[in-house]
């Protein structure tokens, strides 16, 4: 598949391989979710074990009733969770992860991080925890 926009939900046990990935909803991925770009605008708890790409971008989506509806529907936190999140070009917002590594790194509001690899550039928001960073 080439490109795969999800606007609601998406639920698999296995891996999610397209060229783009763009998500406004919820989703969780069992596996690996592996695109060229990925683009997700959290409206609710989304999940994969883990996340690779070249682009990256987790962004919280704004207040519409898709967010109303789907948090009332999941009642979970407007979080990204993953183990493992790999890319060259990364920005995260309102995301848990074990272990984040990327070519340039930007770590947004809301991110809890237990470990950042980067190797060329590394931003952190005040209001966001990264436990341990380390350049590569």
């Amino acid at each position: 598949m080439r490109e795969a926009t999800l606007r609601g939900m998406l639920k698999t046990s296995g891996d999610c391989e397209v060229e783009m990935f763009s998500a406004k909803g919820a989703f969780t991925v069992g596996g690996l979710l592996n695109a060229g770009r990925i683009e997700v605008y959290l409206h609710a708890g989304c999940e994969a074990k883990e996340i690779g790409g070249e682009y990256i971008e987790v962004k919280k989506g704004g207040s519409s009733t898709l967010n109303k509806l789907l948090k009332h529907i999941f009642n979970s936190a407007t979080i990204l969770s993953a183990e493992t999140i790999e890319g060259d070009d990364i920005y995260l917002e309102y995301t848990r992860a074990k272990v984040v590594r990327g070519k340039n790194v930007t770590i947004g509001p809301g991110c809890e991080i237990e470990l950042v690899e980067s190797a060329e550039q590394f931003r952190l928001d005040p209001d966001s925890e990264v436990k341990q960073h380390v350049k590569r």
